[in-house]
């Protein structure tokens, strides 16, 4: 389930923006890297090219966002509850209420243990038992939305990018989750209003190229909405674009899988997939190429 975040229009102009940890200047001109980078390396640090031929009719969309939340477990929750597998079954230790609430609207979160490792837990469907009202946690939310929280079943991973649960890992500011109904689970989309827009990333700026991925969904997601994956709670992403608004739409193209941006995104998948470790391993994923 993913969170409907309400985000201001901010003015991004002047140096207070670049000061913000959340997302650079509206548009910004990063000069290319000295050495050419391999096209996955292109896709890792966003800096792949506009496309070079018409893409076609437009879908005329609207986003918000979602992250993953983190947290830690000191002691066993006995006022919440656990988070239940496919099977029905715990596959976690008990969440207290509000954590467990996160997780349900969220689709994701990372659970740490006392002796600091980490498990993750992924949404899949919402299938389940109910379990927990939320209801007050989600506030403006239809009832459809609030009802399908409580039923939610998760998978766990162990992956910091869910690689050993799936086959597109979650990446920040590249990932988005939709109706698979309406774009299918692969899809690459270009969004031109997203293009040149700035944004911090591990204490890095980067300039968005303009391309997503769809690689995730969530019982809140229908239709046109799509829901951009960020690095945390604080990175209210792209105002200009991303106004959790259905009012508010922007156009964006499916690539075809033959382009060659295309073709990058899904190199630099597999980089940042690869050697996936088994159950209860941890591994770090590559990280970019600092330019």
């Amino acid at each position: 389930m993913k969170r409907f975040l309400l985000v201001s229009l901010l003015s991004l102009a002047g140096a207070a923006a670049f000061a913000s940890p959340a997302y650079g200047p509206g548009h910004i001109r990063r000069p290319p890297p000295a050495n050419p980078l391999e096209p996955s390396g292109m896709a890792l640090n966003f800096l792949l090219n506009a496309p070079a031929k018409d893409l076609g009719k437009p879908m005329n969309l609207w986003a918000t966002y979602y992250h993953m939340p983190t947290i830690e477990l000191s002691e066993t929750k006995t006022s919440g509850a656990p988070l239940l597998g496919k099977n029905g079954k715990p596959i976690s230790p008990n969440l207290s209420v509000r954590d467990w609430c996160d997780a349900a609207m969220q689709g994701s979160i990372q659970v740490q243990n006392a002796d600091g490792v980490s498990t993750g837990y992924m949404f899949v469907d919402a299938n389940g038992p109910e379990q927990l009202n939320c209801d007050a946690h989600f506030g403006d939310l239809s009832d459809s939305i609030k009802s399908a929280t409580r039923h939610a079943r998760f998978v766990a991973f162990h992956h910091p990018r869910a690689c050993d649960v799936r086959s597109i890992p979650l990446m920040a500011f590249r990932t988005i989750a939709v109706d698979a109904d309406r774009i299918p689970m692969g899809t690459v989309l270009y969004v031109p209003s997203l293009r040149g827009q700035g944004f911090w990333m591990e204490g890095q700026l980067y300039e968005h190229d303009g391309y997503v991925v769809a690689s995730d969904r969530g019982g809140a997601i229908n239709g046109n909405h799509i829901d951009l994956f960020v690095s945390d709670a604080a990175s209210a992403p792209f105002p200009e674009v991303v106004s959790s608004s259905p009012r508010d739409t922007f156009k964006a193209f499916v690539v075809p899988d033959s382009d060659p941006a295309a073709q990058a995104l899904k190199a630099s998948q597999e980089v940042t997939c690869r050697d996936v470790p088994g159950p209860g391993r941890r591994r770090h994923a590559p990280q970019p190429k600092k330019i």
